[in-house]
């Protein structure tokens, strides 16, 4: 029994899809930061069971209360929304990592994909990496289709074993289905919590370029300088987390002179002991601030 039901249906011409979850590859919410930057303003034509897909203790839903009174409840959610952006449709997949179901829904995913004719899927997504927020930031990608690969895109290397995540899970059943399909992942300062603002601007961007349209970028560009600016200031009153992010610069800097690689390892910096649970905390609050 399927989890999606429609709310609309929609006439579509030669549409994309993306996907973006929440959840362990979604570091800093890049991903679904820039999932509902292109979802805002479009309409929503289905949703996936919620009671079906998440467990409430562990995808819990938020509560606002109202001068001691409980005004709102906000649940976990999986929806698809329709935007014409740039006279290209696109459906955005974007919500919560499900706790249950991946199956089924991968099945889902794919029928929806060829009730609308998807042309390609793009996934999006973050990692926590230790890369500093003062460079540019990297994004990789991975893909089972070589062919739809652009000038500039880093493959991760051939083995690497992580935790699974939904999102790739998804687009590994749509490729299977014979639509090509893509996954970037941006590579985010470790230290930084919720929103970083330049990943998600790049994510875009390299997003756009693969299904060749400008997606909306809204007024990022000045939240990512802000940002920028606004934990320099912070960290020109604190020695360590300056001289710690200044260590980052050099590990990345030296791989540039070098040789490029795809991803900067844990391997590369100090220990968690080394580098110290303050200055984490101190860089995470400064990030909220934002």
């Amino acid at each position: 029994m399927s989890t999606l039901s429609f709310t609309t249906d929609v006439e579509l011409e030669d549409p994309v899809m993306l996907l973006a979850l929440s959840g362990w590859v979604d570091a800093a919410s890049v991903g679904t930061g820039a999932a509902e930057t292109v979802a805002e303003g479009g309409e929503v034509i289905a949703r996936f069971d919620p009671d079906a897909l998440f467990d409430y203790r562990s995808s819990r839903p938020t509560l606002h209360f109202t001068a001691g009174e409980l005004s709102k409840v906000v649940w976990p959610r999986l929806e698809v929304v329709h935007r014409r952006v740039d006279g290209r449709d696109v459906l955005v997949v974007v919500g919560n990592e499900p706790d249950f179901r991946w199956m089924e829904l991968t099945r889902d995913i794919v029928d929806l994909a060829e009730r609308y004719r998807v042309k390609k899927l793009v996934t999006l997504g973050a990692v926590p990496a230790p890369v500093p927020h003062t460079r540019p930031v990297r994004i990789v990608c991975t893909t089972s289709d070589a062919s739809i690969l652009l000038d500039g895109d880093t493959v991760l290397p051939d083995d690497l074993v992580v935790p699974g995540a939904a999102v790739s899970v998804f687009r590994q059943g749509v490729a299977d289905a014979g639509i090509p399909a893509i996954g970037y992942w941006v590579q985010a300062p470790h230290y930084l919590q919720s929103p970083f603002h330049a990943g998600v601007l790049g994510l875009l961007d390299r997003a756009g370029a693969q299904i060749g349209v400008a997606l909306p970028l809204g007024d990022l560009a000045e939240k990512a300088a802000d940002q920028i600016e606004e934990i320099n200031r912070d960290l020109a009153g604190r020695e360590d987390a300056r001289e710690y992010v200044e260590r980052l610069e050099r590990i990345h800097d030296a791989e540039d002179e070098e040789k490029p690689r795809p991803m900067i390892t844990f391997d590369d910096i100090p220990s968690p002991d080394e580098i110290g649970a303050e200055i984490e905390k101190f860089l995470r609050s400064a990030s909220d601030e934002e």
